[in-house]
């Protein structure tokens, strides 16, 4: 996509083990406004382990 286009989507890479969904959603909601943060900082790759 950057190739074609010159602009790529910012990737999440969430690095998990087996859980449950709704764990996965109590862990993850606090961090999506820092996720949104450095998306907007030009971060296009953002590891959460």
């Amino acid at each position: 996509m950057a190739a074609l286009s010159g602009e790529a989507p910012a990737i999440v890479w969430i690095r998990v083990g087996n859980t449950r969904r709704r764990a996965l959603i109590k862990w993850f909601e606090p961090l999506i406004e820092k996720i949104a943060e450095m998306i907007e900082a030009g971060n296009n790759l953002i590891e959460l382990r």
